[in-house]
């Protein structure tokens, strides 16, 4: 049923709480598993030159990879086909953009990520991709403790 499966993450452990549910349905579905890592815009200050913001959205970029590098690394041992996708923008946006741009059967995302936010039932990404006009199916798996 599902042959492509669009998992953004944040980089923290919270948001990584949806990897078991998402190899198990790779597994079952022959999917492959797409994993994101969105770059918030960095808030521009009047003293940081063009090119001092440039170095450091390519020191963000590497670390990004880096890290998608590692969730991988998961999946393959699994023996699951996975891609990894770097973008920057406002994180819901992307997420929801890249899913149509790829060709996602189903996003799967953490109710919480790198905030937690206890006090909202879904953190705010979560929250405007669920909320997103989309045909695209959302997975929402609980990740607060």
């Amino acid at each position: 049923m599902f042959g492509r499966i669009l998992v953004p993450l944040d980089g923290s452990e919270t948001a990584e709480r949806v990897l078991p549910f998402v190899i198990t349905e790779a597994k079952l579905h022959g999917a492959t598993v797409s994993l994101l890592r969105v770059i918030a815009p960095l808030r521009q200050s009047l003293m940081a030159s063009l090119s001092a913001i440039e170095r450091a959205y390519g020191e963000i970029d590497n670390l990004a990879k880096d890290y998608l590098d590692t969730i991988s690394s998961r999946f393959e041992s699994e023996g699951i086909e996975v891609e990894m996708l770097v973008k920057k923008g406002a994180p819901a946006l992307e997420i929801i953009q890249v899913a149509k741009d790829i060709g996602c059967d189903l996003i799967v995302i953490g109710s919480h990520g790198e905030t937690g936010a206890p006090q909202w039932r879904f953190g705010g990404v979560a929250n405007k991709v669920v909320k997103a006009k989309t045909s695209i199916p959302v997975m929402l798996i609980p990740t607060r403790e």
